[in-house]
């Protein structure tokens, strides 16, 4: 058979070589378009078993299929038949997809690399989405796909305006329908008998012909009837009613149709599962006898066997199997959910998940439903977003929030489509209550799951400080498993280490995040799972983040030499990746780089929840290249565009407070600058209000905040990036104190520590005059700076000269000023009596050198000095910077 795993046509089928030769024709695509019953298939399968053409035949299952969905299938089919060969990036199609890879692109390019025109012969065209039928025909338009097709409903492939660009022959219902010599031969009778004329009256339909002539065999009188449905109906009434009814084959085929397709195996235990034998209770011999009944059902037209993904499948004709389900669900109601059941897990075990998944829902299974979810998640999401969202539609929402694996696959289907963010937020705090309630319950690889589920949702909802306690304990009950509960959690293992190191690294642990992600790598080349290279990713972007720059530059090498699936460097799963990349390329000085990095992210940037680092980036590219105006409006519409979103809490805002006190700094703005940073106190903290007093000219008091930070800080707090910056910013003090000895001291030893971590941004965030006096100590001492021609260090944050004239009690009243309606409202804010008030306005009016409060304020900004009205929330928040 030339064409590749196209069905065994019945030997009771009737061969018709006029429409065999329809599909043969030059035609780019052939399609047969009619209702159930006009024996499309059967003919396209003639046509298929005649063909000299090698190609592919699929039979399509579900409605709507998107893209993704048929392109993995094909793609497998593909790979079993040897079509794609070995490293062809087709065979990755599933981890591709996953990663957001675009279906077209990677299928046009393994077309492209086949050369030939693949034949492609397609059951069932018109389940496919619209958008796939389209881009099917564009492919057939560029010459990689012949095309030929059966459809029960109209496609893109009848719109007349397709014709004018491609060659279209429709096999009409009419052609379809039986000729009258066809009719005769079928029901072995004379052209001018009755029966044939009654069955021509009613349009020929191959399916009723085929009813007549069993009817026929069985009692001598024709089914009546005004739809096909009611035929059918009417057939198996008549079967039922018959005195020589074979009632054990009627009763397989009632129960055996529950399932759209099945295998022996499946058509035993479902007769198991309905309390009938069949002939033996061995299951070799169960399956043999359901075997051979499977082929009586085909031989008399209520199906056919077609191959499998490993194993060939008998597949109900739709009519039939309807209407023995019917009667099913009439007549052993009882029964029916065992029955779907049954049919759910042999779906499952057959990687059909999204249908194991609607059989479980229908059963009302949650628990086996919650197994699906767990094992496949990442296929449902990719191919069944609208499905899944139909699926549970109807569902309370009472029932849902017991099972946290369903609500938070709901939540992140909604959640990445990037329209229903509330929506996500809603079943993201379902899932949070289901996780909680059902700890104590459940099994070790279960907890640690649905402590991974708790963190992912509170962080993706902005809930920081609170998603770091369930990852904790979360990771502590992974290590923890033993290898069966490692095993119970499969392909899942590395994805729940990448969760949880995701969480450690937003709440300033890049320690545990490291191991973590580690870890994650490690399960995945043991494993072969592509989840590790998530972690990859999520390694080096850790270490370009906190400054360990040599360790994340090896990981990119590392990375950028391993073979990724398409998609996955530029989505989700890659993000970190770029990132690192992005930041390694900052420390070269090179925004350009690192500003394509970023963009390569931008077609998933509305749902990737790592915005605020790629926030941070852009912010700091554009500052690189002298536009501090443009940075201002970029990241207030950043963040104001994330708050409609819903994606920004309080400790999202906090964690942007470094980029955005740069930004106020690099503006000409220290009082809005430290405004932004007054409220937290971390190490990132300290260096950031140490590098504003250096743009004062208050290199004591940015000594002072140094030093006494000492103390106050653990080691495990310090990243690499503080303690450079550190360095960098009390070298810089001595040198504008003027004490040559320690400044050239502290200068040694800042560019020695650059050198050795890779860094140069530390030197370039140094206000100008202070970089300046940084590198003429160097050049007195002959001091070789970390970055080849240190002279041409761009000057990102001026001096600000202004302030050093005015008091600390100045610079808060300042500082309050905008924000205060009346002198009480600012005797209020500072603590003082309002004639204390009245007092330092007046010192401070006549340094301003004007008259009234209107004018302070507008000679206050215009030396860079007015704090802007906060606009969002300060809160104390580990920096993940830091």
């Amino acid at each position: 058979m030339a064409i590749s795993g196209a069905p065994r046509i019945p030997a009771s089928a009737t061969f018709r070589p006029r429409l065999r030769d329809r599909f043969a024709g030059e035609a780019a695509v052939v399609i047969a378009r009619a209702p159930a019953g006009y024996g499309k298939t059967i003919a396209m399968a003639q046509w298929a078993a005649a063909t000299e053409s090698a190609g592919l035949w699929l039979r399509v299952r579900g409605t709507a299929v998107e893209a993704s969905e048929f392109i993995q299938l094909l793609a497998e089919e593909l790979c079993v038949e040897g079509v794609v060969s070995e490293g062809d990036p087709l065979g990755l199609a599933a981890e591709s997809l996953a990663a957001g890879a675009d279906p077209w692109t990677l299928l046009r390019g393994a077309l492209r690399r086949m050369g030939d025109a693949l034949v492609l012969a397609i059951d069932g065209v018109d389940r496919l989405d619209r958008t796939v039928q389209r881009a099917l025909a564009d492919l057939a338009e560029e010459g990689h796909l012949l095309l030929r097709l059966t459809a029960r409903r109209a496609t893109v492939f009848d719109e007349p305006a397709l014709g004018v660009t491609l060659d279209v022959e429709t096999v009409t219902a009419a052609e379809l329908a039986l000729t009258r010599e066809e009719a005769a031969d079928m029901l072995r009778m004379s052209p001018s008998d009755p029966l044939v004329e009654e069955l021509m009256a009613h349009g020929g339909v191959p399916l009723l012909a085929k009813l007549v002539q069993l009817s026929q065999a069985e009692r001598n009188a024709s089914p009546g009837g005004e739809s096909l449905p009611e035929v059918v109906d009417s057939f198996i009434r008549l079967r039922l009613e018959g005195p020589d009814v074979d009632e054990a084959f009627l009763r397989f085929v009632t129960v055996a149709a529950l399932a759209e397709h099945l295998d022996a195996a499946l058509a035993a235990q479902l007769m198991a599962a309905s309390g009938h034998t069949l002939g033996s209770t061995e299951a070799g011999s169960a399956e043999a006898d359901a075997r051979s009944l499977l082929d009586r059902a085909e031989a008399e037209g209520i199906g056919l066997w077609t191959q499998g993904a490993s194993q060939p499948v008998f597949v109900f004709t739709p009519l039939v199997r309807e209407a023995f389900e019917r009667r099913l669900r009439a007549v052993a109601a009882e029964n029916i959910q065992e029955l779907t059941m049954t049919v759910a897990r042999w779906e499952f075990r057959a990687g059909h998940a999204f249908a194991a998944l609607r059989r479980a829902v229908e059963a009302r299974d949650w628990l086996f439903a919650s197994r699906v979810v767990r094992s496949s998640w990442n296929e449902l999401l990719r191919n069944h977003g609208p499905q899944l969202r139909e699926l549970f539609r109807d569902i309370p929402l009472s029932v849902l929030r017991r099972y946290p694996l369903l609500t938070t696959l709901l939540a992140l289907d909604y959640n990445r489509t990037g329209r229903h963010r509330l929506r996500a937020l809603e079943y993201f705090a379902l899932a949070r209550y289901g996780a909680r309630i059902q700890r104590s319950a459940a099994s070790p690889a279960d907890r640690a799951v649905l402590k991974a589920i708790e963190t992912a949702s509170l962080r993706v909802s902005g809930q920081m400080s609170s998603a770091f306690v369930p990852a904790r304990e979360g990771y502590d009950a992974l290590l923890s498993l033993g290898p069966g509960d490692r095993d119970d959690l499969g392909r899942t293992e590395a994805t729940l280490f990448n969760q949880f190191g995701t969480t450690f690294f937003y709440a300033g642990r890049s320690d545990l995040a490291l191991d973590a992600f580690a870890r994650s790598t490690a399960v995945g080349e043991a494993r072969g799972l592509r989840g590790g290279l998530q972690g990859l990713a999520l390694s080096a972007g850790t270490l370009a983040v906190t400054g360990d720059l040599p360790e994340a530059r090896a990981l990119i090498r590392q990375a950028e030499e391993l073979d990724w699936p398409d998609g996955w460097r530029d989505g989700y799963m890659g993000s970190f990746l770029r990132i690192a990349q992005a930041m390694s390329a900052l420390e070269r000085l090179d925004p350009d780089a690192a500003e394509r990095h970023i963009r390569a992210l931008d077609p998933h940037r509305e749902t990737i929840e790592h915005w605020p680092l790629l926030a941070h980036i852009d912010a700091v590219v554009t500052l690189l290249r002298g536009h501090t105006d443009r940075t201002r409006f970029q990241l207030e519409a950043e963040i104001r565009h994330q708050h409609r979103r819903r994606a920004v809490g309080a400790e999202t805002v906090a964690r942007l407070a470094r980029t955005r006190s740069l930004v106020e700094l690099a503006a000409g703005n220290p009082v809005a600058a430290e405004a932004v940073l007054e409220r937290g106190r971390s190490p990132r903290t300290t260096v950031g209000l140490a590098r504003i007093e250096l743009a004062r000219r208050r290199p004591e008091e940015a000594l002072r905040r140094l030093l006494d930070a000492e103390g106050t800080a653990a080691s495990g707090e310090r990243s690499a990036r503080v303690i450079g910056e550190d360095l960098v910013l009390r070298a810089a003090s001595w040198a504008l104190m003027d004490d040559r000895a320690r400044a050239a001291d502290a200068t040694r030893a800042a560019f020695e520590y650059l050198a050795g971590r890779e860094q140069a941004m530390a030197l370039v965030l140094l206000p100008a005059d202070a970089l300046d006096a940084v590198l003429e100590i160097a050049r007195e001492r002959g001091l070789r700076a970390p970055v080849a021609d240190a002279t041409r260090l761009p000057r990102v944050i001026p001096s600000t000269r202004h302030a050093a004239t005015f008091t600390p009690r100045e610079l808060a009243l300042i500082r309050a000023l905008p924000g205060a309606s009346s002198n009480i409202d600012l005797a209020a804010h500072l603590s003082v009596s309002v004639n204390t008030v009245k007092t330092q306005l007046r010192g401070l009016y006549r340094k301003l050198d004007v008259g009234t409060r209107e004018e302070a304020l507008a000679a206050l900004e215009a030396m860079g000095l007015m704090a802007a009205p906060a606009r969002y929330d300060n809160p104390v928040s580990p920096d993940p910077f830091g």
